[in-house]
């Protein structure tokens, strides 16, 4: 198996995550910076954007999601994701993936549709770049969708808590640390399911 396949099944969902790190935030930084340097995007706009946070700016960060989800999901989901938050709280930091809407228009000249798209391609390459590197750093993660909607305003409140653009718009966040208890293993579709080949 090539190392690319053995960090790609080491990368897994994991909920249940530590806050102790063997490396600084500001080297876990940098080498998340030389991944989504390197992923790809639409038309090379490189319209991603990384905050990390850790320390009591990850847990400020949580208790945004956790009240502004509170009113918004429903008392069953909001029970069920209550968990994740705190977790979350206590990890060793959390990637917050954000896209830059007006490098995505300057760059991107096509319909709105289409560029609506490309910026959900562009966020997803960068996310599970990301989610790879830490893989082989020797992190679990879990990647959230909490708070998007830029017209929503969702995340407007976490833009003004860490001064950040009011362009950038929130995609995902992904907190990090080590494994305290792995994943369960996920029945997987066999291959000729998935892949087919089509010849003359």
């Amino acid at each position: 198996m090539s190392n690319f396949l053995e960090i790609a099944n080491k990368r897994r969902t994991q909920y249940m995550i530590g806050g102790e790190a063997n490396h600084s935030i500001e080297e876990i930084a940098a080498e998340l910076a030389k991944v989504i340097t390197a992923s790809p995007s639409a038309f090379n706009s490189q319209t991603t954007r990384l905050v990390i946070v850790a320390g009591s700016a990850n847990q400020k960060v949580w208790e945004i999601i956790d009240g502004t989800q509170k009113e918004i999901l429903d008392d069953g989901m909001y029970s069920y994701f209550k968990g994740v938050f705190e977790t979350a709280k206590n990890a060793v930091g959390t990637v917050l993936f954000f896209e830059d809407r007006q490098a995505l228009e300057e760059k991107v000249t096509t319909t709105p549709e289409r560029r609506e798209l490309y910026k959900e391609q562009n966020a997803a390459m960068a996310e599970y770049a990301a989610w790879l590197r830490l893989a082989e750093l020797g992190y679990g993660a879990n990647l959230q969708h909490f708070n998007i909607g830029f017209q929503q305003g969702f995340d407007r409140s976490i833009k003004e808590a860490l001064d950040l653009p009011d362009h950038w718009e929130l995609n995902a966040q992904m907190s990090f640390g080590p494994v305290i208890e792995p994943a369960q293993n996920l029945e997987k579709l066999n291959h000729e399911e998935q892949v087919r080949i089509i010849k003359d």
